[in-house]
């Protein structure tokens, strides 16, 4: 979610549009375009692979959310709590996991 802001010298945080609902739309899209792919073809092997894709990604975006707090500190932090998806409007990690 940051976008240049030649003002500031660094990126802008955005916080509206589709980053009301998910933190990170081009994973998002990413995962989607391959999940519709894996069922178009038929293959399993390339649905188990959009999986580990999302296990990669997941791992990504928390790598680089930690950047983001540095850059942003507290405003990523509020921002992180209000939009707490990030990659679907909805928390698939939850209905696989305990909590």
């Amino acid at each position: 979610p940051v976008a240049k802001d030649p003002k500031a010298g660094r990126g802008s945080l955005i916080e509206n549009g589709i980053y009301l609902y998910m933190r990170h739309p081009m994973y998002s899209g990413l995962l989607l375009g391959m999940a519709g792919l894996s069922i178009l073809t038929e293959s399993t092997t390339r649905l188990l692979l959009t999986f580990v894709l999302y296990l990669v990604l997941d791992a990504k975006s928390d790598f680089e959310e930690v950047s983001l707090v540095e850059t942003y500190g507290s405003d990523y932090e509020k921002y992180k709590a209000n939009v707490q998806n990030k990659f679907f409007p909805l928390d698939v990690k939850s209905m696989f996991t305990d909590g």
